[in-house]
């Protein structure tokens, strides 16, 4: 069944954006910390913030000689608190109090919604330098799309976006199925298996691993992995005195199953929601000294921090095989959005997850994005794909990440086009870019179109193992 919920947030969150800017917050927890080194941390932090800024101004220019004439737009939901099915084993894994967030758990924050509309208000500023939507653009029938999971983290981080991109665009947010359900294509599971495809694609995963095959799936991690334990302090916490064990990297193992999610189970998988809270945790705190349960804590160290759930997050997708099969029916929608008569801009709001499985499933290259502590799928990040015309008629496609770097989302930086976001252009296995950093759009179209068929092959190349005893 198909629904449309109407755009409601328009201006609770330009009022939520002014009291948060000016120092409305949540509630402080235990920890705390020194006001004037917070205050001197922050300072830093903005010029540090600025200087990086600049350097991304030359990705948001016009193209000279390009018209941009359509983006989709694959985005990953915004700040959330902690998902509801782990908080037990939150408040379980440390002596310290977490922060007091501002939503129900798994559901996005108030800062994750004010920095959402920022983001909105960007593509907006963007679009209209490009020419694409006029000032105060109302959209023709059709001219645009907001296409939700039903899930209120990623219905709410749409309302938010459109809100701030089309203000009086009377937008109405997609999503098909019960509120709170799943659609299938924001659902990154196991479609289709059998004993041989479970085998191939354990095989591939295995692969990062190096010698160690599956075990060594998170072999560089054990620095990831003591500094969580020493930040929530878990040898005093009252899961570790019922029987918890230590995490130690070389533990991993793999699991295929029909119409699951791939898991990385072991270390990686205990490591991955605390590592995941303490990164929303930095994100949402009023201060350093505040994220860290006391302890002030560098870049770097944050960043070792987020190793874990960066991991778990990418590992678990990193085979061209497990993301056709997990991914297939989001890339059939990209494809049927891309290049779509009337169409200007389509905006598709999942998760992490989704993002990971269809990259993977479209053979990107290996990346590490800079400027966030999370290097594969940022927190709010998008992975755009742009049509460009150039003089002649040839219609090209860029396709790059764009995000909200650590300290943007932190202090909520207002985004221009002299301060934007981040960008990174992402590159693919089979296809190349001109001399101007642009595919030939059909060379796009046609990976999408050979990863559809991927998927339906699977079942020729990776049949049911009785049948395979048959055939032999």
């Amino acid at each position: 069944m198909r629904k449309r919920v109407g755009i409601l947030a328009g201006v609770f969150a330009v009022l939520l954006a002014v009291c948060t800017l000016f120092g409305c917050g949540n509630t402080p927890a235990s920890g705390g910390g020194s006001s004037s080194a917070s205050s001197s941390s922050q300072a830093a932090s903005s010029s540090s913030s600025a200087k990086v800024e600049s350097t991304y101004a030359s990705a948001w220019k016009k193209k000279d000689g390009y018209t941009l004439k359509q983006v989709v737009a694959m985005s990953r939901h915004n700040l959330r608190a902690p998902q509801d099915k782990t908080i037990d084993t939150l408040v379980k894994s440390t002596p310290h109090s977490w922060i007091e967030w501002t939503a129900g758990g798994s559901e996005l924050t108030n800062k994750g919604g004010v920095a959402e509309t920022i983001m909105g208000e960007f593509f907006r500023t963007w679009l209209e330098d490009e020419g694409l939507i006029a000032h105060n653009y109302i959209p023709e029938d059709g001219a645009v799309r907001f296409y939700s999971n039903p899930r209120q983290r990623t219905l709410a981080t749409t309302q938010y976006f459109s809100s701030g991109m089309l203000p009086v665009g009377n937008v109405k947010v997609e999503y098909h199925g019960e509120y709170d359900s799943r659609d299938t294509v924001f659902m990154p599971r196991f479609f289709y298996t059998s004993d041989s495809y479970a085998k191939a694609a354990t095989d591939q995963i295995a692969s990062q691993g190096g010698n160690a095959g599956l075990a060594g799936l998170d072999a560089d991690l054990q620095p990831s992995y003591d500094l969580i334990t020493e930040v929530l302090d878990y040898k005093n916490s009252a899961a570790f005195k019922d029987g918890g064990k230590e995490l130690k990297a070389g533990d991993a193992s793999y699991e295929v199953k029909k119409e699951e999610e791939p898991k990385v189970k072991g270390s990686l998988a205990t490591a991955n929601p605390l590592s995941d809270a303490l990164v929303l945790q930095y994100y949402e705190a009023a201060n350093d000294a505040e994220a860290g349960f006391g302890k002030e804590l560098s870049r770097d160290q944050w960043m070792q921090i987020a190793a874990a759930k960066n991991a778990y997050g990418d590992r678990r997708y990193n085979s061209k095989l497990v993301g056709v099969d997990c991914a297939h029916q989001l890339v059939d929608a990209i494809s049927e959005e891309l290049g779509k008569d009337g169409r200007k801009f389509s905006f598709l709001c999942g998760h992490d997850s989704n993002q990971s499985s269809l990259l993977h499933a479209l053979g990107v290259t290996d990346y590490t994005l800079p400027d966030t502590i999370e290097t594969k799928t940022p927190i709010g990040g998008k992975i755009l794909f742009e049509i460009y015309e150039n003089a002649s008629g040839e219609q090209l496609c860029n396709i790059r990440y764009v995000y909200a770097t650590t300290d943007q989302v932190r202090a909520l930086s207002p985004l221009t086009l002299v301060t934007p976001p981040a960008s990174y252009d992402l590159e693919f296995e089979g296809i190349k870019r001109n001399a101007d950093g642009m595919y030939k759009l059909e060379d796009v179209k046609k990976l999408l179109s050979d990863t559809s068929a991927a998927y339906d092959k699977l079942a020729t190349d990776y049949p049911e193992q009785q049948e395979l005893k048959q055939a032999a």
